[in-house]
């Protein structure tokens, strides 16, 4: 654990001295060794709420999904759960890797189970928060780990076209109030319907 607190850490590093980009859609970097994707936004709402969208169960599923346990804490539990009728489509299990507070959380990710060898490949994310003025946040999410290969590929694209949708929401969250769960099209419901 202390390996990859510290991977992690180098990571922030990198994301934090990186080129700030204002919009929300996604710019995927790619590196020597590397690759991640990017998404940022500032948002209509002051770092301290937010920091609790992002940091509390109740708070994510205003914006993130219908279901979610997060307990902040080093290992705590960073639980989204995109499908309520389907435990498998979501993070179950996956924790919390660092936080400071009000400025940055990480934590573990996984991916679709169509993407199996993705789901179980130990991706993490950085969520990073800057104050824009008293009451507007700018946000960075860095989803990184990568490796390469088909399968990889293909959840890469997933990913680009889903966090620049999480974006969205949470900018839509922040500007009129909680998403509307009954009225939100997400992504395991497109795919659903193309299996019919």
């Amino acid at each position: 654990m202390l390996t990859s607190t510290i991977v992690f850490l180098a990571g922030a590093v990198l994301i934090r001295s990186g080129v700030v980009q204002h919009s929300l859609d996604p710019a995927i970097v790619h590196g020597d060794s590397a690759r991640a994707v990017r998404v940022e936004a500032t948002v209509d709402a002051p770092v301290s709420e937010v920091w609790r969208l992002w940091t509390t169960s109740q708070g994510a599923e205003e914006f993130f999904a219908q279901q979610a346990n997060i307990q902040l804490a080093i290992g705590g539990p960073y639980e989204i759960q995109f499908d309520p009728k389907d435990e498998t489509s979501g993070t179950k299990g996956l924790k919390i890797l660092s936080y400071a507070p009000e400025e940055m959380i990480s934590f573990q990710w996984n991916a679709p189970t169509e993407y199996p060898e993705v789901r179980n490949g130990g991706t993490w994310v950085v969520v990073q928060l800057h104050p824009d003025g008293a009451e507007r946040t700018h946000v960075s999410i860095a989803h990184l780990g990568w490796k390469h290969g088909p399968e990889w590929d293909q959840a890469y694209v997933h990913f680009v076209q889903g966090w620049g949708d999480l974006m969205k929401r949470l900018e839509r969250r922040c500007a009129h109030g909680p998403i509307d769960w009954n009225k939100e099209r997400m992504m395991y419901q497109d795919a659903q319907a193309q299996k019919r």
